[in-house]
């Protein structure tokens, strides 16, 4: 069986960096889409579709909307897989794009099958798209456990006192009150903490500097990102919507504690998590402090790291997967309990 893999494979987003990851393991006789004129997409399209057995779209663009035509048209096995949504995240945002808004619901109304890239994603999914419920799925976002720990940071010292998050100035990250929560530890239990936010800037910037024991951080080289982890005591994710959070588990990896809001797409790799490894209300400050403070000395590390699968959870293994379910793509019409 042959593959057409069409996606963005050079960007620094999420989306590209699991595109990349799964390039990187995929067989010889794969096919990639390379062409970035309109006009030679489309003969790509048509080429390369034809060439091909099953047609995976990974992440949003208009392109699909046209490629999914030629694949019904040729009666080749399709799937989408599904990094965001436009819809959820621009309410969270209160940026609606109607444009893109358009452009996802075409893209899922033609797509054969929907992966979702973590089962709390799929259920975001479902709940707004219920017409497309039935053929939607997940397929957890596979881990690269042999690059997530780069060991070329393998000698820094930890800083008790640091906490991490990533994520920026978007609201749905939630890290304004993580701010929040980490000014009454400073300011009423007497500690002093110290706060690195790594992220492009968004409408909570602003607020987020102007608390003194923040370090704001723009971008960082994904290489260079294990520096943070490894100096970082407690990393946090706080958000209202996260489809998985590979950053999580890297920190995780390079050794943090990390304290995790229930929303996180990646929790589902994790086994072994307990109530206070997780925030039930992203808006409450006490909860929030509550836990930044038992989680700075209670190590949760190595408990929840032992508790993954590796095997399970590998770039490898999310691959074999996805295949299954492009596949299934014209088998069924219908994704009836499905079990992962």
């Amino acid at each position: 069986m042959r593959l057409f893999f069409i996606g963005d494979f050079s960007s620094e987003n999420g989306p590209s960096s699991v595109n990349r990851a799964l390039k990187k393991i995929m067989p010889d006789n794969t096919l990639y889409s390379v062409e970035t004129k309109p006009y030679k997409r489309i003969i790509e399209l048509l080429i390369k579709i034809k060439q091909a057995d099953l047609v995976l779209f990974s992440g949003l663009s208009k392109i699909n909307i046209i490629g999914f035509k030629i694949t019904k048209l040729l009666r080749k096995k399709a799937a989408y897989l599904m990094h965001g949504s436009h819809l959820v995240e621009g309410k969270l945002n209160q940026n609606l794009n109607q444009n893109l808004i358009d452009i996802e619901n075409k893209v899922l109304e033609l797509a054969p099958v929907i992966i979702c890239v973590s089962e709390n994603f799929m259920k975001y999914v479902k709940e707004h798209y219920p017409q497309h419920s039935n053929k939607t799925t997940y397929v957890n976002n596979g881990v690269d456990w042999n690059m997530v720990g780069l060991t070329e940071y393998g000698n820094i010292k930890r800083n008790k006192n640091m906490l991490l998050s990533v994520g920026g100035g978007t609201p749905l990250k939630k890290i304004e009150m993580i701010c929040k929560a980490v000014n009454h530890l400073n300011s009423k239990e007497g500690y002093n903490l110290e706060f690195t936010v790594i992220g492009t800037n968004g409408s909570d910037t602003q607020k987020i500097k102007s608390y003194p024991f923040v370090t704001y951080i723009e971008k960082v080289e994904k290489r260079k990102m294990a520096h943070y982890y490894k100096t970082a005591q407690l990393y946090i994710q706080n958000s209202e919507f996260e489809t998985f959070g590979l950053a999580m588990v890297e920190a995780l990896v390079c050794g943090c504690n990390i304290l995790l809001s229930k929303n996180v797409g990646a929790i589902s790799i994790i086994d072994a998590l307990e109530e206070n490894d997780l925030i039930d209300d992203i808006n409450n400050i006490e909860e929030i402090s509550e836990k930044i403070a038992r989680n700075l000395l209670n190590n949760n590390n190595s408990r929840l790291i032992m508790s993954i699968d590796k095997d399970k959870t590998s770039i490898e293994a999310s691959y074999k997967k996805i295949i299954s379910n492009i596949k299934k793509s014209r088998d069924r019409n219908i994704l009836k309990n499905y079990t992962n």
